[in-house]
């Protein structure tokens, strides 16, 4: 495809990606993950021929997020040694766990807290990825109880008010804003400092006004955390502390 704009008429280049079909989806869906780099998912009967102009619009924005999950890539390789973790630390909530493993006869793997900072999980503890499973759901059920009355708390002093929450485990987002002022956070904001957590729901909160990166969003960051630009470097490099055992997936 020749972009007349550009200089010299060079082409314009897009990136590789890969298209799905799926009986549920509504509207077209752009996902870009480690396993399948970019993926455009469209409804059945979707007009594809449309597909590279709407690649192009996000361009800038793909390049950007296929750039941040290669820094992710070697940890993902079929040697990479990934042990369960005997020791958790929720910086964000200021919680840390010692956790033990327990075999039982039990053929499920579950999770008890105990009041001195225990975590014990029980079961078949000898299933390394079902107990990675339960301990990504036990961080996920942190996140619903620390972090969703934490972002209502910033709603409600920042006088910016949202829809609903939703807590999900993104790989390429702290969070995000729909249209309908869903903000759904990453529960692995539990594993860096509530500073950057706080300015993660400020922003986030921001875009229930403006759903861009426009100027008069910045602004009105800026207008709520003055600090935004310093937080927001530290917040790129952050996905650095998230342990291996919490992005390694089967």
């Amino acid at each position: 495809m020749v972009n007349l704009n550009s200089p010299a008429n060079e082409l314009n280049i897009l990136p590789n990606y890969t298209i799905r079909e799926s009986q549920k989806a509504k509207n077209l869906h752009l996902k870009v993950s480690i396993e399948k780099g970019i993926e455009v998912i469209v409804p059945k009967g979707f007009d594809q021929s449309c597909i590279p102009s709407i690649i192009e619009k996000k361009q800038v924005w793909l390049e950007a997020a296929v750039k941040k999950i290669e820094q992710w890539r070697p940890l993902f390789a079929p040697t990479a040694s990934c042990p369960l973790p005997d020791f958790i630390a929720l910086p964000a909530i200021k919680e840390d766990w010692v956790v033990e493993y327990h075999h039982t006869s039990a053929s499920k793997v579950a999770i008890t807290e105990k009041s001195d900072s225990q975590l014990i999980v029980h079961g078949n503890v000898n299933d390394v990825d079902t107990c990675k499973l339960a301990l990504r759901r036990w961080i996920s059920q942190k996140a619903h109880i620390h972090l969703v009355p934490w972002l209502k708390e910033v709603s409600q002093l920042s006088h910016l008010p949202f829809g609903k929450t939703l807590v999900k485990g993104q790989k390429t987002r702290w969070a995000s804003c729909s249209g309908y002022k869903t903000i759904s956070l990453n529960y692995k904001l539990l594993f860096i400092p509530d500073r950057l957590v706080h300015y993660v729901f400020i922003h986030e909160l921001c875009h229930t006004v403006h759903m861009n990166h426009s100027s008069k969003f910045w602004d009105l960051v800026n207008e709520k955390e003055a600090n935004y630009k310093q937080l927001d470097h530290e917040l790129r490099e952050a996905w650095r502390t998230i342990p291996l055992w919490v992005e390694l997936q089967s």
